[in-house]
């Protein structure tokens, strides 16, 4: 079986991504997690077996069985079915009876209850309805949002050159590198989408073949460009949405993940919490 991002540790002591790759249960990513979730939930296994964690969009599962070890009740929800066989293959090789996985669109998360935390990794920049989601999540959420998602640069000079960009200009940095201090993403110029500000991203042409677009594993799934809202209009919306208090968390690099990371992608970890 061919995994394609998270290096999940077995029963049998094989990795899915093999011995060479840093395990995810090490990474600085899941490492900053566990240590936000610390810091709001008790961490007795009886306390946290009675509450719930959704993971979105959940790849090849890893961060639900993370979740899952440290005793809480976790879901993970995919929507494509070769992932969705990776991850249930990961959970027919662990004895985790906490674990879960189905495959769904996640807009039909509320489908599924209400959950004490929800975790939102590299998904919300593939929707088209940014907003809606964020609500969506929010009556979905008792106590905990994290999120970690790119958001749009208010200021860069390439997303308003068009087609010169995206033929010209992208392509060449793409190649060399060249006075590429941001990835060029090619996103389209200033915009509003849902009432806030952001930028559209093309996931895949419109007119691709149904069966090609469920083999990219890591695009949009039912919607073919996504719309990035600016760091500000993300907070605002969280804010918004019934979030008392938004961090950001920073000590999310590490390992795998260079520490321009942030920077150069326009990504960050954002952690949303409703008081109680």
């Amino acid at each position: 079986m061919n995994f394609t991002s998270h290096n999940i540790l077995l029963n049998n002591g094989t990795q899915t991504l093999g011995n060479s790759q840093e395990l995810l249960s090490h990474s600085g990513l899941w490492t900053s997690i566990e240590k936000t979730i610390d810091l709001f939930f008790p961490k007795s296994i009886e306390a946290r077996a009675k509450m719930r964690v959704a993971d979105l969009g959940c790849l090849e599962g890893g961060y639900t069985v993370e979740f899952a070890r440290l005793g809480f009740q976790s879901l993970g929800i995919e929507a494509r079915k070769e992932n969705l066989s990776k991850c249930n293959y990961v959970k027919s090789n662990l004895s985790l009876p906490n674990l879960n996985f189905v495959q769904d669109d996640v807009r039909n998360l509320p489908d599924y209850g209400k959950f004490d935390i929800v975790l939102c990794y590299g998904l919300l920049y593939h929707l088209n309805d940014p907003v809606n989601f964020i609500n969506i999540m929010s009556n979905c959420t008792n106590k905990l949002l994290l999120l970690n998602t790119h958001f749009s640069p208010e200021q860069d000079i390439r997303y308003n050159l068009g087609l010169l960009n995206n033929y010209l200009i992208a392509p060449l940095q793409k190649r060399t590198g060249l006075f590429e201090h941001q990835k060029n993403f090619r996103l389209t110029s200033m915009l509003k989408n849902e009432g806030y500000r952001g930028r559209w991203y093309k996931e895949w042409n419109k007119k691709e073949k149904t069966e090609k677009v469920e083999k990219l594993l890591w695009a949009s799934y039912n919607n073919n460009r996504s719309f990035w809202l600016c760091k500000k209009d993300l907070t605002n919306a969280l804010h918004n949405a019934g979030f008392h208090s938004v961090f950001e968390q920073f000590n999310y690099t590490g390992g795998q993940i260079p520490e321009n990371y942030s920077h150069f992608l326009n990504r960050s970890m954002f952690v949303a919490v409703k008081h109680t």
